[in-house]
């Protein structure tokens, strides 16, 4: 085995990782190097803002002292990247933080190019291990390096959840790219269910159990039950029928369907479940969002809406702010060149109108089958143009809906990371997962959660979305604050940041 046949592997099983994964295989095969010389190796190792990708104090070789090392998966450059400036000016800073004599960095194939960029720009000296050196360490114990292969997406799990850095730190990070690009007028906002509860509207689980309410009243129209017992009555069935949420959903659908299965009186049963008993109150994230659309420079940043909601919110937020803005559910739905378009994938339910004939929501679980094997279906392809075109702000939503992440998958292979787009999700506490644990069980807690979330920003990362964690729903819209005062000078963005 050589490490061609490595990079092959990898770039064959996981191409999206392929970087992390060349990490994972030449850590564990330096930590296997030197320990068989007797030698320690301290793989990212980290002391205040600065880590290296590894370390030895004792020196290499003919080298005394401490040597730094930096695996830098280079295959594909031929020219010196942004990326790897960035890393040069990391490595210049640790060189005098950590005093090191000597930098190794771990790098088969790299471009000539790029080679005298790292040689030129590295105090103190650079010692370039690349492709026979790293085949020479195969060689040295090929049995477990062959293993290391095998087992490279545990070790890849293992290597993100020892380097990780304090979330909040990252968060930072991450913000500035989505300011970055707010900035550039490249944004779309996609909204779910979080949202419109921020102002008072039901959430997917009061929604249910509001039309399991109507249906059981349906069913018992005519007998003589209290509106306790009928509440009783609802509660029984909904933990009977205990399944997925759109599976719940086509069971209400079947039930309040009429015989012709025209679907206007479960329409009309959803939309008064979503307003019945509403009570709208300010919400601080909706005027965020609405703020984020406004065109305060003459430049609107923000190109369009998608939102997984029935309800009018964002319509009437907007208008009040004199945005004329147009709300688009269906295939016959188009905007003019001084409309913000509102596009509801899921259905529309203002809460002005009444229900049309023919009228239709994505909502049941024969609904979703439907649009999954439409792959021309009007809401697929706003979705698709939209994630390909647009970097897009998730906000309210959980990502677990199968279609949205079907189409993010889709964008994806097709855009080769050129988007970047950010989803803001709750992290789990400690205290979710201590209460009434043992002391053993709560020391494995905090390894337990940085496993969940770096598991969670692995998976969306495949995507092309990036985590923006939060600990309060209330954090969101301080968040969103920071990333949209935006001065224009000349033709450079000047950002503001108040963080």
């Amino acid at each position: 085995m050589r490490v061609a046949d490595v990079l092959d592997r990898i770039e064959t099983s996981n191409p999206r990782r392929r970087g992390e994964y060349f990490e994972a295989f030449v850590q564990n095969l330096l930590k296997q190097h030197f320990e068989r010389i007797g030698k320690t190796y301290v793989p990212q190792f980290r002391d205040g803002g600065l880590m290296l990708d590894g370390y030895v104090t004792d020196g290499i070789e003919d080298v005394d002292g401490p040597v730094g090392f930096e695996i830098m998966y280079v295959r594909y450059y031929a020219t010196p990247s942004i990326m790897i400036s960035q890393r040069l000016l990391k490595m210049n800073a640790a060189s005098e933080k950590f005093g090191l004599r000597k930098w190794v960095v771990v790098a088969p194939f790299m471009h000539e190019n790029v080679k005298k960029k790292i040689l030129a720009s590295i105090s103190p000296s650079v010692m370039i291990w690349g492709e026979k050196k790293l085949n020479e360490l195969i060689c040295e114990d090929e049995k477990r390096a062959r293993a290391i292969v095998r087992n490279l997406f545990k070790l890849d799990l293992e290597n993100e959840v020892n380097k990780q850095e304090d979330w909040k730190t990252a968060r930072e990070k991450t913000l500035a790219s989505m300011r970055e690009a707010y900035a550039k007028g490249k944004v779309s906002m996609v909204l779910g269910a979080g949202v419109s509860c921020s102002a008072g509207l039901p959430d997917w689980s009061m929604l249910l159990k509001s039309i399991y309410a109507s249906f059981i009243g349906r069913v018992f129209r005519n007998e003589n039950f209290s509106d306790k017992e009928l509440a009783d009555f609802t509660d029984m069935l909904m933990n009977a029928n205990d399944s997925s949420a759109i599976a719940m959903a086509q069971y209400l659908k079947t039930g309040l369907s009429c015989e012709d299965r025209k679907d206007t009186e479960f329409i009309q049963t959803v939309k008064e479940a979503l307003y019945a008993h509403t009570e709208y109150r300010p919400s601080k994230l909706v005027e965020e969002i609405v703020d984020l659309c406004l065109s305060n420079d003459g430049k609107r940043r923000v190109k369009s809406v998608i939102t997984y909601n029935f309800d009018n919110l964002m319509e009437k937020e907007l208008e009040a702010k004199n945005v004329r803005c147009k709300a688009i559910y269906d295939e016959s739905g188009h905007y003019d060149v001084d409309e913000f378009p509102v596009y509801h994938v899921h259905g529309y339910l203002p809460n002005y109108a009444g229900i049309k004939s023919g009228e239709s929501l994505i909502f049941s679980e024969e609904d979703y089958h439907k649009v999954y094997a439409d792959a021309y279906h009007w809401s697929n392809l706003i979705q698709l143009v939209t994630f390909r075109e647009c970097d897009c702000i998730m906000i309210g939503l959980s990502m677990s809906d199968p279609n949205l992440r079907r189409l993010l998958e889709i964008s994806s292979q097709k855009c080769a990371g050129k988007n970047r787009h950010f989803v803001f999700l709750k992290r789990l506490s400690e205290k979710q997962l201590t209460v009434g644990k043992s002391s053993q069980s709560i020391d494995m807690v905090d390894k337990i959660l940085r496993i969940h979330h770096t598991v969670q920003e692995m998976m969306l990362k495949r995507l092309d979305v990036s985590v923006i964690w939060y600990n309060d729903y209330d954090d969101i819209p301080v968040l969103l604050e920071q990333i949209k005062d935006v001065n224009v000078v000349g033709d450079n963005l000047t950002l503001q940041c108040s963080m």
